[in-house]
């Protein structure tokens, strides 16, 4: 399976988060990345490429002009009015009730860090901007080698990851929406025809959820761990509204899942929403902190059943781009990523084996 791989990801490595209250070491951290090319490397996955830069244009599709625009220049800002170097922490947060907001000068320079994002994760550093624009640009590059190559998978590692970043807000780590950019990308320039985004982290992902919410295409689906962060979002009663009603799958699961419940969820997901619908191709927003051992997330999915996920993909037949978004037990990280890229390749070439036989 070819592999993009952006190296300026490690620009970006704030030293802190808050978490109920605390200051504690950032957990989103470039050893992810280095763990997960080690194990690509030593297994033999594929090729290792650079990303291809598309431009700022693509990134618009999703994101809004004002919120790149604060994004470039944000850590700057932060900095020259005398805020932490570590990097940008909002502590005032605009709810965007009509009744108490007007526009965007009200908030000034100390508001701003507030309105365009909802939590103290998503801690903009110095190089976070060229990181994450990079990131973009691996689920591009990516999608751009899965379609026009004829490939069966790509993998992109997209760091910082994008899942909780929906068109001007960040939040969860997430500041650009890789897989909801690359998703627009397969539909509008590369014309694949229908999409979907499955969302495969503990955390729903409600960065993409939100911006495909009215949308029929692509449709969007996660299974995901509940009650737990983002908190307000992925409940199974959300379906989509307008043109999209009907295409926003949630498959909530409580914490403590194990293996074989997780499959079985995954199954149904497949069968009863994915395949009736019909994609010419898949985004997989490829988080393993389902992993037991895994410090941000709550389910007991073990190493083996990595393999088990990847297999079920394949079998859907179609072109799927995996983008790298949670995982946070570093040491397994590249184990179990690996074993869902290998174990995906590997029914997908018997696959194509079969069909030309």
């Amino acid at each position: 399976m070819l592999v993009v791989h952006a190296p300026r990801h490690a620009l970006h490595h704030p030293p802190k988060e808050m978490v109920m209250g605390r200051f504690v070491d950032y957990r989103e951290v470039p050893s992810r990345v280095f763990n997960i090319l080690k194990a690509v490397k030593e297994r033999s996955v594929g090729e290792v490429i650079e990303p291809v830069d598309h431009g700022i244009e693509s990134i618009l599709t999703v994101h809004s002009q004002e919120y790149i625009d604060y994004f470039q220049t944000a850590y700057e800002k932060w900095v020259a009015m005398g805020g932490n170097p570590d990097g940008v922490f909002p502590d005032t947060f605009a709810v965007r009730l009509p009744q108490i907001y007007r526009d965007l000068t009200d908030g000034g320079s100390g508001g701003r860090p507030g309105y365009f994002a909802y939590d103290m994760t998503a801690v903009i550093a110095q190089g976070t901007y060229e990181a994450a624009y990079d990131a973009a640009q691996a689920a591009l590059t990516g999608a751009d080698r899965l379609i026009n190559e004829g490939r069966s998978g790509v993998f992109a590692i997209s760091r910082p990851p994008g899942h909780h970043s929906s068109t001007d807000i960040a939040g969860g780590f997430c500041f650009f929406n890789n897989a909801a950019i690359a998703a627009e990308h397969l539909i509008t320039k590369l014309k694949v025809g229908k999409v979907v985004v499955l969302d495969v982290d503990y955390h729903h992902g409600n960065g993409t959820q939100s911006i495909f919410y009215e949308r029929a295409n692509p449709m969007f689906a996660s299974i995901h761990g509940a009650p737990d962060y983002p908190y307000f979002w992925g409940k199974a009663e959300e379906t989509g509204a307008g043109a999209g009603k009907g295409f926003n799958i949630n498959m909530p699961l409580s914490k403590g899942t194990q293996d074989a419940e997780y499959l079985a969820a995954l199954d149904r997901v497949i069968s009863e929403h994915i395949v009736p619908y019909g994609p010419n191709a898949l985004v997989i927003s490829l988080g393993v902190d389902t992993f037991a051992k895994d410090p941000v997330g709550g389910f007991q999915l073990t190493s083996d059943c990595f393999s088990e996920i990847g297999k079920r993909l394949a079998r859907v037949g179609v072109p799927t781009l995996f983008i790298l978004e949670g995982g946070y037990a570093v040491d397994e990280v590249g184990l179990n990523v690996t074993n869902v890229l290998l174990a995906f390749d590997t029914v997908a070439a018997a696959s194509v084996a079969a069909t030309e036989h």
